[in-house]
C-alpha cells in the first residue's frame, strides 16, 4: 500500500490528537498519567495546543495518508525548532498534555489569550507527571540551551498501520527538513517501543528518566522515557550509546 506525507491543514489536528491517543492507549505512562483514557475533555484540550500554535513558524506538522485515500490520515509528526532558550520548569508544568508535549512555547502559554479548555481534575494525574518532569527539564537543558536544536515532539501512527513503514516514512521526513532545510541537531524523548527506529536512524542515546507507575497505580512498574539526540548529518557530537 502505497502512503505519502504532507503538510497538515489546521483542520487535520483534531484527528491528529485522535491518533496520538490510539497510538498510546497501550502506554504505562499515559494509561496512568490519564486513568480515564482519551475524554473529549482532554482531546479538546491538546487540540487547543496545536491549533493556538499553528501558525507560529516553527512548528510543523506533517501526515501520513494512503495515497488512494488521501483524506484519511494514518499518522502524524510534530517538531517545534527550539531556539535555545529553554523555559522553566515553571511554565512547562502549565499543560497536561502528555510525554512528549511538555515543553510550550514561553510566549503562547504567557499570553492572555492563552486558555485552553478545562480538564477535569480525574482524567489527569497530575502529580505523576509533576514527578516526572523536573528531571526531563534537566536534560532538555543540556541539549536544547545554548544552539538552536529541533525537537522532535510528536510522532505517532494508528495502530491498524503500525509496522507498515509508516513511522520510518514520518521520521524520514523530520530528517530530511533537519538534514537539507535547517541543517540543525535533532532531539527526541523516545518511548521504550520507538526506541530501536529512531536508532536505526543514526539517534543514540544520551540520557534517560526512570519513574516507579506503582507509585501511583498498583499493577504498573518502573517505566523509561529515553532521551536521543543527532546532529543534521546523522553524526554524533555528543556521547551517546545504544543500549536501552
Amino acid at each position: 500500500m502505497p502512503f505519502e506525507v504532507h503538510p497538515c491543514n489546521l483542520e487535520d489536528l483534531p484527528l491528529c490528537t485522535a491518533i496520538q491517543w490510539q497510538a498510546l492507549a497501550s502506554n504505562p505512562f499515559w494509561q496512568v498519567h490519564f486513568p480515564n483514557g482519551g475524554t473529549q475533555d482532554l482531546q479538546n484540550c491538546m487540540t487547543y495546543h496545536t491549533e493556538y500554535e499553528f501558525n507560529n513558524l516553527d512548528l510543523y506538522v506533517f501526515k501520513a495518508v494512503n495515497t488512494s485515500r488521501p483524506n484519511d490520515i494514518l499518522g502524524y509528526a510534530k517538531w517545534t525548532i527550539e531556539e535555545g532558550n529553554l523555559i522553566s520548569g515553571a511554565d512547562a508544568g502549565k499543560t497536561t498534555t502528555g510525554e512528549q508535549t511538555a515543553t510550550q512555547h514561553e510566549t503562547a502559554t504567557d499570553s492572555p489569550s492563552f486558555c485552553p479548555p478545562p480538564v477535569a481534575d480525574e482524567d489527569s494525574n497530575d502529580s505523576l507527571f509533576k514527578a516526572w518532569l523536573p528531571e526531563v527539564m534537566d536534560i532538555r537543558r543540556t541539549y536544547l540551551t545554548g544552539t538552536r536544536t529541533i525537537m522532535l515532539d510528536d510522532l505517532c501512527v494508528l495502530p491498524d498501520h503500525q509496522r507498515q513503514g509508516l513511522g520510518t516514512l514520518l521520521l524520514k521526513k523530520f530528517l530530511d527538513f533537519a538534514d537539507n532545510r535547517s541543517f540543525l541537531p535533532c532531539y527526541l524523548e523516545s518511548t521504550p517501543v520507538a526506541f530501536h527506529m529512531y536508532l536505526h536512524q543514526s539517534f543514540r542515546k544520551v540520557d534517560e528518566v526512570e519513574i516507579d507507575l506503582a507509585n501511583w497505580t498498583k499493577g504498573y512498574g518502573m517505566y523509561k522515557t529515553v532521551m536521543m539526540y543527532r546532529d543534521a548529518s546523522g553524526a554524533l557530537d555528543r556521547q551517546g550509546d545504544e543500549t536501552m
